[in-house]
């Protein structure tokens, strides 16, 4: 299998899907990070990659105007990321 991770999960799920054996580029690495949505799916379809993400309102819609694909995957949050957090 063939995965893009889209710049809203980290890089690290790259080396998750190197590690399962399966083929995994990151938006951000490959230079696309500020990337509209439909240039995401674009890419991913062009490339025949599962799409990976945890924006599921915007690419359910964009997805849903692809007729055929190699498929979508969204990873639903359980806890929230800290972005920034400072020590006093």
């Amino acid at each position: 299998m063939r995965f893009l991770i889209d710049a809203c999960l980290s890089v690290d799920l790259v080396s998750v899907a190197h590690k399962a054996g399966h083929e995994a580029q990151h938006v951000a690495r490959i230079g696309k990070a500020g990337w509209k949505d439909w240039n995401v799916v674009r890419h991913a379809h062009e490339g025949d990659f599962i799409l990976v993400t945890n924006n599921a309102s915007d690419f359910r819609r964009l997805y849903a105007d692809e007729a055929l694909h190699a498929g979508l995957v969204i990873i639903i949050p359980n806890v929230g990321r800290i972005v920034n957090s400072s020590f006093s």
